[in-house]
């Protein structure tokens, strides 16, 4: 088409040009394509174009000069491909024309005024110009000129798409050739939008990131949908397979691992592991998922999941400690590890005694890795709200199926909430909130706002006939009410781990102890249908505090706000005279501890020590021997100043109000100066995670189970997209300074409170249904 057109417009310009240099302005070449018309009413001469018919003036004293500029816009004229040099060159800069008026043409018809529409105004001076494409109002007053609205145009979000039409004529024949031999240049008078280079690459990388990031199926690139939505946003893109995005996602993933591991052989301080289990509704295997735990050189808290794979059944210790020593060795990180964090199953006492024979006989673990060994203590939690749950399994089954007959027709729901506003005067922005069965902090939500909503449930229990199965007793309802409030402690514990991003070891001491004076006083209290719950309850927690007391209280006493005073206070609230064996033993630990990370560590004749790992009794007791070794600690404090250790220092050290709110990796970090061993000490311990499930899962009592669209995927394929997830959702959060999981108000990060659409409807009065 091209070829066709060009040398006609050629040979016509060419034309022009020879006319005009014969005739004069009587002949000017306007006139073929204008017929003159006789007004009959004011017996004056007009002029008609012969292709829009729009009529003009033709006096001789007005010129040609108005008609010039009709045909420069002349729809019909433009369409046919005929270009006039009646008008100077515009200037054109990305994609946008900018205009110079013609020395004979007046200020007032710039080409400018084909985008902006005049308004008419009571004054001349306040005379306004309003954009035809965004509708914004602008002077047009005449001394004022159109300089700004020339740089309007360049900024107007809806002209900027627009194809801005071009006149490239600046002087005879040879500009004629320019035009033509530019290839940017259209037949039509018009310039397409500026064309970006098309990195198919970071195309491709993209759209890995996206499935990575949504945890979708790999085939999604060769579905049906996905080809029409990328042909409609970007129709240069070469369609690819999902073989081409397998080998992409591998390859990031292979490149991602290196730097990984350039990063963990050089942080100063230790890497604490945690192992969990996954499981795959499509398929029998299940997963072993390894993540490590450091803190940077920034004293931030980092994880990152390390090790993904497939584990055939039967489970094993063995199986379990030749795959985690096979993740060490990959990653030379098996001299720096210090402690590992598994579910309480009988097969992981195995393993982990294992791979501690292994790491002690190659001397990798510090004060004879007494801290090795630790058990999620979020597991041990979520086993006690599962039996508290068990107690009112019934009258739980009645809330949940009367809060979905109230849910289930938007009038009845609407009646409800405008009874309960007028009669009741409760807060309707509180909607009744449905649960997740395998969550188990929407069900506490669930139980709390039926309490709340209590006199209106007994109310449309008296008035609905159909809710009357759903009704409760007044015995139903004190057994409920005495189930949240023994929950609340459970609650506002796991949701502040929740909200945590990556909690350290220091804040668990206090919440644990605060679990096991909760079941100490339900088995003593009065409500006797708990009492034989709480008292298992309370030996399994036992069990678990025995075990883990030493690491947690270690870790609360390198809190500034807590130190040893808090411990001593705690234990004696649970042990009472005991307590002292008990804080004796903390601070043993902790300088046996101090003494490996002090390379030049030098004993003075009054404080020589031997130190082991801690013996600690099923029961909690301490040999009173050891109670010597605490009392010649206290007495330090008689000691000249250059005595004394860094440990004994930050101990005697005033510290923050035990209520305030610190950041206690950052007071470490700016005493690492004043403590440099003691900092490298407290690293470690404050790293140490005391749950091997991921904190966005503490109320989940369910399996964490594998993706469906990557269960039936190769196991490097799938370690490749688990480990990519992770180390992405990383990289976004660091990037982005805040935490890519929503917390709604009811600390759960999955499920919202009841929908708000309702609460700005006017609910009218009508018949009870």
């Amino acid at each position: 088409m091209e070829g066709a057109i060009i040398p006609r417009v050629e040979d016509e310009f060419v034309e022009y040009i020879q006319q005009k240099k014969r005739r004069g302005r009587a002949t000017s070449i306007v006139w073929e394509h204008f017929d003159k018309l006789k007004d009959e009413v004011d017996n004056v001469w007009k002029t008609q174009c012969k292709h829009c018919k729009q009529i003009y003036s033709s006096a001789q004293k007005n010129g040609t000069s108005h008609l010039k500029r009709h045909m420069d816009r002349c729809p019909i004229i433009r369409a046919s491909g005929l270009i006039f040099p009646t008008v100077s060159t515009p200037i054109v800069s990305d994609g946008l024309a900018g205009y110079e008026s013609s020395n004979k043409r007046s200020r007032s018809v710039s080409k400018v005024w084909e985008d902006f529409e005049k308004l008419k105004a009571e004054r001349d001076d306040i005379l306004k110009a309003r954009c035809i494409h965004c509708k914004q109002i602008l002077s047009g007053a005449s001394k004022h000129g159109t300089s700004h609205l020339k740089r309007h145009l360049e900024r107007c979000p809806k002209r900027r798409n627009h194809e801005v039409r071009q006149l490239l004529l600046s002087s005879e024949v040879r500009s004629i050739k320019q035009l033509f031999s530019s290839n940017e240049a259209l037949v039509d008078g018009s310039t397409p939008l500026k064309k970006c280079a098309l990195d198919q690459t970071e195309i491709l990388k993209a759209i890995s990131a996206f499935i990575i990031c949504g945890k979708h199926s790999v085939t999604l690139v060769e579905e049906l949908g996905f080809r029409q939505m990328m042909t409609k946003v970007c129709p240069e893109f070469e369609n690819v397979n999902a073989q081409a995005i397998r080998r992409k996602i591998f390859s990031s993933y292979l490149k991602e691992r290196e730097s990984l591991k350039e990063l963990l052989g050089r942080i100063p301080g230790r890497i604490c592991l945690t192992c969990e289990n996954w499981s795959s509704d499509y398929s029998k295997n299940g997963y072993m998922c390894i993540t490590a735990h450091f803190i940077d050189n920034d004293w931030k808290l980092v994880k990152k999941i390390i090790y993904f794979k497939p584990l055939v059944p039967p489970f094993n210790g063995t199986l379990f400690a030749d795959e985690i020593a096979l993740c060490l060795s990959m990653w030379n990180i098996d001299t720096k590890i210090f402690t590992i964090t598994s579910s309480n199953a009988s097969y992981d006492d195995n393993f982990v005694d294992t791979l501690k024979g292994c790491l002690l006989a190659k001397k990798n673990l510090l004060i004879g890795g007494c801290f090795f060994q630790v058990r999620s203590c979020c597991q041990i939690l979520d086993i006690i709200v599962k039996a508290i749950f068990n107690l009112v399994d019934d009258v739980v089954d009645k809330i949940r199926s009367g809060i979905e007959h109230i849910r289930k027709f938007t009038s009845r729901k609407k009646k409800f909430y405008m009874i309960a506003s007028k009669e009741f005067q409760l807060d309707t922005k509180k909607r009744l909130h449905p649960d997740v069965y395998f969550r188990w902090n929407t069900t506490y939500m669930m139980i709390e706002r039926a309490l709340y909503y209590k006199s209106m449930l007994q109310y449309w229990g008296e008035h609905d006939s159909n809710f009357l199965y759903y009704n409760l007793s007044a015995e139903e309802w004190e057994k409920l009410a005495i189930i949240q409030k023994f929950l609340a402690v459970f609650y506002e514990l796991e949701s502040a781990f929740s909200t945590a991003k990556h909690p350290t070891s220091n804040l668990y001491f206090r919440a644990l102890w605060k679990v096991h004076m909760h079941l100490l006083k339900a088995v003593r209290g009065p409500f006797s249908f708990m009492t034989r719950m709480a008292t298992d309850m309370q030996e399994k927690f036992e069990k678990y505090w025995i075990k883990h007391n030493l690491i947690l209280s270690c870790a609360a006493v390198l809190d500034p706000r807590y130190k040893v005073k808090l411990v001593e206070f705690c234990y004696t609230k649970i042990y009472g005279d005991k307590a002292e064996d008990f804080v004796n033993t903390t601070v043993r630990t902790l300088y046996g501890l101090f003494d490996e990370y002090k390379p030049n560590f030098v004993t003075s004749s009054s404080c020589t020590r031997t130190f082991a790992a801690p013996a600690v009794a099923e029961h909690g007791n301490v040999d009173k021997d050891e109670f010597e070794d605490y009392e010649q600690f206290l007495s330090r404090k008689s000691r000249p100043q250059g005595e004394k250790s860094q440990l004994d220092l930050y101990l005697e050290e005033p510290g923050p109000d035990f209520n305030s709110d610190i950041n206690v990796l950052e007071y470490w970090n700016n005493s690492s100066m004043r403590y440099p061993e003691l900092a490298m000490m407290a690293r470690d311990i404050l790293t140490i995670p005391m749950s091997s499930a991921f904190m966005e899962a503490s109320f989940n009592i369910g399996k964490r189970v594998l993706h469906s669209g990557q269960s039936l995927l190769d196991p490097k394929m799938v370690q490749a997209l688990v480990c990519l997830s992770d180390w992405t959702y990383s990289a976004l959060e660091k990037l982005s300074g805040t935490s890519m999981t929503v917390i709604h108000e009811n600390g759960d990060p999955c499920v919202s409170d009841e929908e708000n659409d309702l609460d700005d409807l006017d609910i009218e009065e009508g018949t009870f249904p």
